[in-house]
Protein backbone atom coordinates (compact mmCIF):
# COMPACT_ATOMS: atom_id res chain seq x y z
CA UNK A 1 0.00 0.00 0.00
CA UNK A 2 2.77 2.40 0.62
CA UNK A 3 4.15 1.53 -2.37
CA UNK A 4 1.26 2.71 -4.33
CA UNK A 5 0.78 6.03 -2.46
CA UNK A 6 4.26 6.61 -2.74
CA UNK A 7 3.94 6.13 -6.55
CA UNK A 8 0.75 8.41 -6.63
CA UNK A 9 3.03 11.39 -5.26
CA UNK A 10 5.82 10.45 -8.12
CA UNK A 11 8.14 9.05 -5.39
CA UNK A 12 7.91 5.34 -6.74
CA UNK A 13 7.15 2.65 -8.97
CA UNK A 14 10.03 1.93 -12.02
CA UNK A 15 10.76 5.41 -13.26
CA UNK A 16 11.32 6.90 -9.93
CA UNK A 17 13.97 3.67 -9.44
CA UNK A 18 15.65 4.50 -12.83
CA UNK A 19 15.75 7.83 -11.87
CA UNK A 20 17.82 6.81 -8.39
CA UNK A 21 19.90 4.05 -10.35
CA UNK A 22 21.18 7.01 -12.94
CA UNK A 23 21.79 9.69 -10.10
CA UNK A 24 23.74 6.68 -8.20
CA UNK A 25 25.46 5.11 -10.84
CA UNK A 26 26.96 8.72 -12.18
CA UNK A 27 27.89 9.76 -8.19
CA UNK A 28 29.30 6.77 -7.38
CA UNK A 29 31.68 7.15 -10.65
CA UNK A 30 32.52 10.77 -9.78
CA UNK A 31 33.36 9.79 -6.09
CA UNK A 32 35.46 6.94 -7.71
CA UNK A 33 37.34 9.14 -9.89
CA UNK A 34 37.99 11.94 -6.97
CA UNK A 35 39.33 9.16 -4.82
CA UNK A 36 41.04 6.64 -6.95
CA UNK A 37 44.58 6.23 -9.06
CA UNK A 38 44.27 4.74 -12.64
CA UNK A 39 45.45 1.38 -11.04
CA UNK A 40 42.59 1.17 -8.75
CA UNK A 41 39.96 2.44 -11.34
CA UNK A 42 41.17 -0.58 -13.49
CA UNK A 43 40.04 -2.91 -10.36
CA UNK A 44 37.21 -1.19 -9.86
CA UNK A 45 35.84 -1.81 -13.31
CA UNK A 46 37.19 -5.19 -13.59
CA UNK A 47 35.40 -5.74 -10.04
CA UNK A 48 32.14 -4.64 -11.59
CA UNK A 49 32.43 -6.41 -14.67
CA UNK A 50 33.13 -9.55 -13.17
CA UNK A 51 30.31 -9.64 -10.97
CA UNK A 52 27.81 -8.20 -13.63
CA UNK A 53 29.16 -11.66 -15.43
CA UNK A 54 28.11 -14.23 -12.55
CA UNK A 55 25.15 -12.88 -12.22
CA UNK A 56 24.33 -12.76 -15.81
CA UNK A 57 25.66 -17.15 -15.80
CA UNK A 58 23.67 -17.71 -12.59
CA UNK A 59 20.39 -15.95 -13.70
CA UNK A 60 20.57 -17.45 -17.15
CA UNK A 61 20.59 -14.28 -18.59
CA UNK A 62 17.16 -13.28 -17.62
CA UNK A 63 16.71 -10.22 -15.63
CA UNK A 64 13.77 -11.87 -13.81
CA UNK A 65 16.07 -14.34 -12.42
CA UNK A 66 18.72 -12.05 -11.30
CA UNK A 67 17.61 -10.26 -7.97
CA UNK A 68 18.92 -13.77 -5.89
CA UNK A 69 22.21 -12.36 -7.83
CA UNK A 70 21.86 -8.84 -6.36
CA UNK A 71 20.87 -10.47 -2.75
CA UNK A 72 24.40 -11.88 -2.88
CA UNK A 73 26.24 -8.99 -4.21
CA UNK A 74 25.13 -7.37 -1.29
CA UNK A 75 26.19 -10.04 0.66
CA UNK A 76 29.80 -9.68 -0.74
CA UNK A 77 29.74 -5.49 -0.59
CA UNK A 78 28.96 -5.65 3.35
CA UNK A 79 31.79 -8.33 3.61
CA UNK A 80 34.13 -5.79 1.61
CA UNK A 81 32.98 -2.69 3.42
CA UNK A 82 33.52 -4.35 6.64
CA UNK A 83 37.52 -5.48 5.53
CA UNK A 84 37.82 -1.54 4.08
CA UNK A 85 38.17 -2.53 0.78
CA UNK A 86 37.62 0.27 -0.54
CA UNK A 87 37.95 -0.38 -4.46
CA UNK A 88 36.30 -3.84 -3.93
CA UNK A 89 33.71 -2.06 -2.15
CA UNK A 90 32.89 0.63 -5.52
CA UNK A 91 33.31 -2.50 -8.29
CA UNK A 92 30.66 -4.58 -6.11
CA UNK A 93 28.63 -1.29 -6.02
CA UNK A 94 28.39 -0.62 -9.59
CA UNK A 95 27.64 -3.91 -10.10
CA UNK A 96 24.45 -3.95 -8.05
CA UNK A 97 23.20 -0.74 -9.73
CA UNK A 98 23.70 -1.95 -13.02
CA UNK A 99 21.71 -5.04 -12.34
CA UNK A 100 19.14 -3.49 -10.71
CA UNK A 101 18.82 -1.11 -13.81
CA UNK A 102 19.00 -4.26 -15.86
CA UNK A 103 15.97 -5.77 -14.32
CA UNK A 104 14.12 -2.11 -14.95
CA UNK A 105 14.68 -3.00 -18.92
CA UNK A 106 14.41 0.08 -20.65
CA UNK A 107 14.05 2.51 -18.37
CA UNK A 108 17.46 1.63 -16.62
CA UNK A 109 19.36 2.14 -19.43
CA UNK A 110 20.51 5.37 -18.41
CA UNK A 111 22.32 3.94 -15.32
CA UNK A 112 23.52 0.78 -17.47
CA UNK A 113 24.86 3.47 -20.17
CA UNK A 114 27.10 5.40 -17.43
CA UNK A 115 28.45 2.46 -15.84
CA UNK A 116 29.01 0.90 -19.41
CA UNK A 117 31.38 3.68 -20.06
CA UNK A 118 33.23 3.75 -16.92
CA UNK A 119 34.28 -0.23 -17.44
CA UNK A 120 35.05 0.44 -21.01
CA UNK A 121 37.28 3.39 -19.99
CA UNK A 122 38.87 1.92 -17.86
CA UNK A 123 38.61 -2.35 -18.87
CA UNK A 124 42.66 -3.23 -19.75
CA UNK A 125 44.05 -5.57 -20.75
CA UNK A 126 46.65 -5.65 -17.97
CA UNK A 127 49.54 -4.06 -19.22
CA UNK A 128 47.96 -0.23 -19.83
CA UNK A 129 47.95 0.29 -16.01
CA UNK A 130 51.73 -0.28 -15.34
CA UNK A 131 52.27 2.79 -17.10
CA UNK A 132 49.95 4.91 -15.37
CA UNK A 133 50.60 3.52 -11.85
CA UNK A 134 50.71 6.18 -9.33
CA UNK A 135 49.15 8.65 -11.26
CA UNK A 136 45.47 10.96 -10.97
CA UNK A 137 44.73 11.04 -14.87
CA UNK A 138 40.87 9.79 -15.48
Amino acid sequence: MLKSLLGLVGLGGPEYDAKILARDARSMIDMVHGQHGAASLESIAATCREHINLVHERGLNDPQFYEQGIVQLTELNKAARMRRENAVWSGITLAVIYVRAEILGDLGMPAKNVIEGFMQKWEHDGNLGDEYEGTDIY
